[in-house]
């Protein structure tokens, strides 16, 4: 292993050649000032990146955890990820973990920093430790270790849908107060990625309770039961890097081809396998075993029908994968004319309810090394524990806990990791017509997608002869122009668009020169999603560029976002990250706001039709609409189409044309689907009609 300097030194100069993005950073202020997070809203996966050992999650805070559609309105798949490292010193255990709300980690100084393009389109840098002055810890059991985070993420296609962590972790034996003399290394240490995920917040009811969890990849023979259901190997599809054939290929569906594309580049051909797909495609090359930990959304029995995914508005699977680690006992190795080749394998994925978090050291580092008593069955301990439904078990709200080890930590060596998280639409692609976005990649090839962007570059490194991330040359996949710096407001004009020429004077970090080539403006109504290009600016003659633009096309009323990304000449645009944030990093919408009307003749409703609750400001997820260009005073009586009365509102200000309705009737109940008629009648007797479309 390289020595702990060499870490140092390459964690200097990145750091300090980040430049500072100033207000498009993203980091959000906490009641601890050195407490810190760093939004990721860069692709279509929403999260953030802590120094306090989370990995994201927390909506109780309103916090990002892997939103998905990233910008609307909160469809979470994260509750909260906690960063877990359990070791042994003689015959004692000692785990220290990040658990909600704070955990054990303690927050440190360095690294916290955010800088992009570099690797990738956003970089963010954090480091967390267990020293001795960590108050968070019990004294006695701080365990001398540091780790320096490295996260990355990508806004184009087929990158934008996971976020990748690298880890560097090292051990002071002079800040570990453990035992009368701190131990000489740190023995049988695993790593552990403990997830609770719920699937999804697009479910207001039951987001978490009707969740299922399973493993996609090698399980050492564990699940070749013929009374599971879930399998390995299972042979049913043809799993391609962008779509799938329901039909067998040969290929088991737990493991990927690397090595069928030409990107996908293998470092000793001799060493690889002649692999047959569908009796007639013969490949050069690798199968490797996705090892995917991932939870989605079942059915609830409390619901009637089948509600699994939510008609659509949680079809994804949230799943995490290791990319890289250092050998270990689970791996495959195998030597060809003297070259050793490896394939990375979690050692343990496990996974309980939330009735039994486990609370103890020792619970946890069971959970760690996959020998816990609540996976012992059928005379063994199981290292992959199985399918919840193959165990008599039910939906529920899951976590899952992806490991890796063991290993022994020694003073000035330093352990690397690499760990992505994503979502995809279901395992293997589908059409996403709730949300618009067409068709979608599935986890699997997420997961490829992934481990491609990982070994993109590497000059003596594959998948099967695989390297450090400071061993070798990776994430070596195009990266956008940096966002502008951006600032709007509204005018007597309209909204009026001003950004710097930041883009203009940063090079591409692979290139080494700028390719900035045109400035896109786009345009966004009540959450910064499904974004409208409005305008676009190319070079002029002399190779200046505008920097400026007026929107003009505005109404009353809406909340409206906008970004302003730079365009490469590979047509790759910027990070749509650069509209208004408040100072916790959150989307702040600007609202054009209509004053007192004389009369009642341009009264409308906005939204029309509604179709469901969005960020109206930056505190604000709301299911309302408003009636807008209102007069002074006014009454708004609220009627279904058969002529019930479902809510009258009373309008009285002198400053303010605008009133809000909740949705909900005058006796407190949600309002169903359907046409809905309004009457805004004056004190003197005037009065206007209108109608508007509620969907639900």
């Amino acid at each position: 292993m390289k020595r702990a300097i060499l870490l140092s030194a390459f964690l200097a100069f990145t750091v300090l050649g980040a430049r500072d993005t100033g207000s498009s950073t993203g980091v959000m202020s906490t009641k601890d000032s050195k407490k810190q997070k760093f939004n990721i809203t860069v692709g279509n996966v929403w999260n953030y990146i802590s120094n306090f050992g989370s990995l994201g999650g927390d909506f109780n805070n309103n916090d990002y955890g892997y939103d998905w559609p990233g910008g609307n309105g909160h469809p979470y798949y994260l509750w909260g990820s906690y960063f877990t490292i359990g070791f042994k010193v003689g015959d004692n255990v000692y785990v220290t973990s990040h658990n909600y709300p704070d955990g054990e980690w303690n927050y440190t100084s360095d690294y916290n920093s955010v800088a992009g393009p570099r690797e990738s389109a956003w970089d963010v840098y954090t480091s967390i430790n267990d020293y001795k002055s960590n108050p968070k810890n019990t004294p006695g059991r701080h365990s001398g270790i540091k780790v320096v985070i490295h996260t990355l993420a990508w806004p184009h296609y087929p990158y934008n849908n996971f976020i990748a962590h690298e880890f560097y972790i090292t051990y002071d034996p002079n800040e570990c107060d453990i035992g009368s003399s701190p131990p000489a290394e740190l023995d049988s240490l695993y790593l552990g990625m403990w997830y609770d995920c719920d699937v999804c917040g697009a479910d207001p009811s039951d987001p978490h309770i009707d969740d299922l969890v399973s493993f996609d990849g090698w399980t050492n023979g564990e699940w070749n039961n013929p009374n599971f259901r879930h399998r390995e190997p299972v042979d049913s599809f043809t799993v391609l890097p962008d779509t799938f054939l329901a039909q067998p290929d040969g290929i088991p569906d737990q493991y990927l081809v690397w090595g069928d594309e030409d990107n996908e580049h293998i470092v000793d051909s001799a060493a690889a396998w002649t692999i047959v797909r569908s009796d007639t495609d013969t490949i050069r090359g690798y199968l490797i075993p996705r090892g995917i930990s991932y939870i989605y959304d079942g059915d609830n029995p409390a619901d009637p029908g089948d509600d699994t995914g939510e008609g659509g508005a949680c079809a994804g699977y949230i799943g995490g994968s290791w990319l890289y680690t250092p050998p270990a006992p689970s791996d495959t190795t195998w030597v060809v004319n003297g070259d050793t080749c490896r394939i990375v394998r979690p050692w343990s994925h496990q996974w309980w309810n939330w009735e039994s978090d486990p609370a103890t050291d020792e619970d946890i580092y069971n959970y760690l090394k996959g020998h816990h008593r609540a996976t012992y069955m059928n005379g063994h301990y199981y290292r992959y524990a199985p399918h919840p439904e193959d165990l008599h078990a039910s939906v529920f709200d899951y976590r899952f806990l992806s490991t890796v080890g063991p290993f022994t930590l020694r003073p000035g060596d330093t352990l690397k990791f690499v760990w992505v998280v994503g979502v995809g639409q279901g395992m293997n692609g589908g059409y996403d017509s709730y949300w618009g976005r067409g068709w979608l990649l599935g986890l699997r090839q997420v997961m490829e997608n992934a481990l491609k962007a990982y070994y993109a570059g590497s000059e003596h490194s594959d998948p099967a002869h695989p390297s450090a991330p400071d061993e070798d040359r990776h994430w070596n996949i195009p990266v956008p122009p940096a966002a502008p710096g951006l600032r709007y407001s509204y005018t007597k004009r309209g909204v009026e668009l001003i950004w710097d020429d930041y883009a203009e004077r940063t090079p591409d970090p692979i290139k080494g020169v700028v390719d900035v080539v045109a400035y896109r403006v786009y345009r966004a109504v009540f959450a910064p999603s499904n974004w409208q290009l409005i305008a676009e600016f190319h070079q002029d003659s002399t190779g200046g560029f505008v920097h400026s633009y007026v929107d003009t096309t505005v109404s009353v009323g809406f909340p409206y976002y906008y970004v302003v990304v730079a365009v490469d000449d590979d047509s790759l645009e910027s990070p749509k990250n650069n509209y208004k944030k408040d100072e916790d990093g959150n989307p702040l919408a600007l609202v054009i706001g209509t004053q007192p009307a004389s009369s009642v003749d341009n009264v409308k409703v906005v939204p029309n039709p509604y179709k469901g609750s969005a960020p109206w400001t930056a505190s604000e997820i709301a299911d309302k609409v408003e009636f807008i260009n209102l007069p002074p005073q006014a009454v708004i009586r609220i009627y279904t189409l058969s002529g019930d009365l479902v809510k009258t509102i009373v309008h009285n200000s002198s400053t303010d044309g605008s009133e809000a309705w909740n949705l909900l009737t005058r006796s407190g109940q949600k309002v169903v689907t359907g046409v809905y008629i309004y009457k805004v009648e004056t004190p003197d007797g005037k009065y206007k009609i209108g109608k508007f479309l509620i969907l639900k």
